[in-house]
């Protein structure tokens, strides 16, 4: 206001003195001039031109700045997720009422959580698996708006009594906190080891923890211990999570073989040798094209510099080994975990190939029949019979019991498929064969 003021009067004053000069020129009797001249008319105004235009740019100036407001927060509340990231949007486009959260290290947990969801057609509940660090967890308050709804969570306990890296944020969310989750049914497995100190440690929690929000426990926590068999604590834990679910929801199995793994195999007589994945975890050509950032996914290898024993004792070993990470840039802390992207034995990998009668060379890719799937491949295709089972597929481990159950489709001798499916149940007789064979 006060830079305008003394314009205004500035202004002011120059008109008063070309008026004095005006009226001094008119009183003298010499010449009879108008009373401004043209120069006088000329400035006049341009003066009043400036002055009308810098008051208008003064208040468009003022009415142009922007206004903020501070919006409030709620915790716990689920942003409005209509993309992507929405899990309830894809059971309801679906058609489905169950899903399957894993927290998975090593891939254990999330393939626990895929046998749920595709088990879940023969109880009439249509599934889906769901990595919670892709998806809005805080939508688990509206899975009440879904009928028949389940969620079931296989969360691995990790390091120190840590979730998973991919279910950390939803373990943060479920601490800070205070959602409603009236309405939510829900079950928990766990998947741990005895021989460390926080046995179970998040699924414990978060079992714990949903109730405390209002949720509904539909089947009591499961506890596998993978320094046992944790697929037998697994299979015994399932089988009786699915009578609880029928009777809780008030309904009865179908009846209906299930098929667990469901890809589509397509074979590559020709294609690009550039497109093709020869042990990737992730990226393609990213283990001869090494490139920062470095994580799980885009792993920097390292050269072992130093491999030593220190001591032995019965089957157990104590090394010494010391990594190269220069050029990595990544620091090492003490803690800090080391991945080890393991290669099957190239002549066990050629005797699979003679057995199984296959052109280890073909490419070929697997694609999920589950549009609806967030994993479109079971590893990174296109690649090779040879790279899948060097690579990819652990060849090497003991077969789980579904795994047994789906081997048993493709038996030809009936003593073997019954041997198979024997093996695969939960029977007295069954676990005592399983165990003697495998």
């Amino acid at each position: 206001m006060a830079v305008g003021s003394c314009f205004v009067w500035t202004l002011m004053g120059m008109l008063a003195v070309l008026c004095e000069a005006t009226e001094e020129t008119v009183a003298a009797p010499v010449k009879d001039e108008p009373m401004f001249g043209v120069l006088d008319i000329v400035l006049i105004v341009a003066l009043l031109g400036i002055a009308g235009w810098w008051l208008f740019k003064r208040k468009d100036d003022s009415s142009s700045k922007p206004v903020y407001t501070i919006q409030p927060t709620t915790l716990g509340a689920p942003s409005q997720q209509t993309g992507e990231n929405s899990f309830i949007k894809k059971l309801k486009s679906s058609g489905r009422s169950l899903v399957a959260f894993y927290g998975s290290q090593t891939g254990t947990g999330e393939e626990f959580a895929g046998r749920i969801a595709k088990e879940g057609i023969r109880y009439h509940l249509k599934g889906m698996v769901a990595d919670p660090e892709e998806y809005e967890m805080g939508e688990l308050i509206n899975m009440k708006d879904i009928p028949n709804s389940l969620a079931v969570f296989c969360l691995a306990t990790y390091g120190e009594g840590d979730p998973t890296d991919n279910a950390m944020d939803f373990y943060e969310w479920l601490q800070n906190g205070e959602a409603d989750l009236t309405g939510l049914n829900y079950a928990v497995f766990g998947l741990g080891n005895k021989t460390y100190e926080h046995y179970n440690a998040v699924a414990i929690y978060v079992d714990k923890r949903l109730e405390e929000l209002g949720a509904t426990r539909v089947f009591q926590l499961g506890l596998g211990d993978d320094d046992a068999n944790i697929e037998d604590d697994f299979i015994t834990w399932k089988d009786k999570f699915w009578p609880a679910v029928c009777e809780h929801f008030g309904m009865e199995a179908t009846g209906e073989e299930v098929s667990v793994r469901q890809y589509q195999l397509t074979e590559h007589p020709e294609i690009n040798p550039e497109r093709v994945y020869t042990g990737e975890v992730a990226r393609l050509h990213s283990l001869t094209n090494q490139r920062p950032p470095y994580d799980m996914k885009n792993p920097f290898l390292a050269p072992v510099r130093v491999n030593r024993e220190l001591h032995k004792s019965g089957d157990r070993s104590c090394m010494h080994i010391e990594f190269d990470i220069n050029g990595s840039k990544m620091r090492y802390d003490t803690g800090d975990h080391v991945a080890v992207y393991p290669e099957n034995d190239a002549t066990l990998v050629d005797r699979l190939g003679k057995l199984l009668d296959a052109d280890l060379d073909t490419i070929f890719t697997l694609t999920n029949t589950d549009e609806d799937s967030s994993k479109k491949h079971p590893f990174p295709c296109p690649t090779s019979y040879r790279t899948a089972l060097t690579y990819y597929i652990d060849i090497t481990s003991n077969p789980r019991t579904h795994i047994l159950k789906e081997l048993s489709e493709y038996a030809q001798h009936p003593k073997e498929k019954e041997q198979l499916r024997l093996m695969a149940s939960t029977s007295p007789e069954g676990k005592q064969l399983y165990n003697q064979w495998i």
